[in-house]
């Protein structure tokens, strides 16, 4: 694999989702479109616009269209179409969701049918070799870890952090293996994610709001899930997804956790993460997210070795 192609992906993706973001920020204050703050969980001393998902996932579509025509890989387009059209899907539902705050059950019928079209698409598995349970787990998937990242989506720079850091791992695994279009998707999503953090970081100028959440999460469930360590046995793999995706996974289980404990639902939103805890304690913003940045590179690091293991 031409390690000069993946730096130009990478470099070209940042630059791009940099200046797309930019000029979401100014529509955002033309539109009035911005996330308020409250008296609870939105603690910005201001409205902030919340037009950058919207943002990155024109430019990660953008990213992968020139890069599958300038490689000359449209052979792959297929692959390319199974993981974005789920994104873009997904970016639509995350999009109607900022605009009309849909019912929670409603969002998680609509997030199902994500994961579905995925399989539709031909974004398989096979953990047990049922059919109809390998689809459910998919599908379950990319629910999970949807929600994850856009639970992660409470403090400046967390969410899009994590994304960046997952996508590395992803993209050098997928490398190991010979997974060269897996492999350059993964660049393009650390660089569309660095692009954003460029804007996103303490303190933010925009945020992604629930449309670039469920994007990046269906990007990075459908990714890891495309990860074909062939010569490991399935459970492998499936560490594998897991331990690129541990920081979503421990908030999300903590959270939920905390929550039923307390005798609240875990659909209620609050002030319960571990960064605000983090921060409760004491901690900057900046510091929070790249404290528990290390959990998430620990899962990365992990992947990686285990990846090299069986390579």
């Amino acid at each position: 694999m031409n390690p000069w192609l993946v730096a130009a992906v990478l470099v070209g993706s940042g630059i791009l989702s940099w200046a797309v973001v930019s000029v979401s920020i100014r529509v955002s204050h033309r539109l009035a479109v911005y996330d308020h703050p409250d008296a609870d969980r939105k603690t910005q001393d201001h409205p902030i616009p919340k037009l950058g998902g919207v943002a990155v996932a024109g430019a990660f579509t953008l990213v992968v269209a020139i890069m599958l025509l300038g490689t000359g890989r449209t052979a792959q387009l297929s692959l390319a179409l199974a993981v974005l059209i789920p994104g873009l899907v997904a970016a639509m539902i995350g999009f109607l969701d900022d605009r009309q705050h849909l019912n929670p059950y409603l969002r998680l019928i609509l997030q199902a049918g994500v994961g579905v079209l995925a399989w539709v698409l031909g974004t398989r598995l096979s953990v047990t070799g049922v059919v109809v349970v390998d689809a459910a787990i998919l599908v379950l998937w990319v629910m999970v870890i949807v929600n994850g990242t856009n639970l992660l989506d409470n403090s400046d720079g967390l969410a899009g952090t994590t994304v960046l850091v997952s996508a590395a791992g992803a993209s050098l695994i997928a490398a190991m293996y010979g997974q060269v279009l897996v492999s350059l998707m993964g660049a393009a999503l650390v660089g569309v994610a660095a692009g954003f953090l460029w804007h996103n970081w303490f303190p933010a100028k925009v945020y992604m709001g629930d449309a670039g959440a469920y994007f990046l999460g269906t990007l990075l469930a459908l990714l890891t899930v495309r990860l074909r360590p062939e010569s490991a046995p399935a459970v492998v793999g499936v560490a594998i997804a897991v331990l690129l995706v541990l920081l979503p996974l421990v908030d999300t289980t903590y959270v939920v956790l905390k929550r039923f404990r307390a005798g609240i639902h875990p659909f209620t939103a609050g002030r319960d993460h571990m960064s605000h805890v983090l921060q409760d304690r004491g901690r900057s913003v900046p510091g929070s997210v790249l404290t528990l940045q290390l959990v998430g590179l620990a899962g990365v690091v992990a992947a990686v070795i285990l990846g090299a293991r069986y390579r």
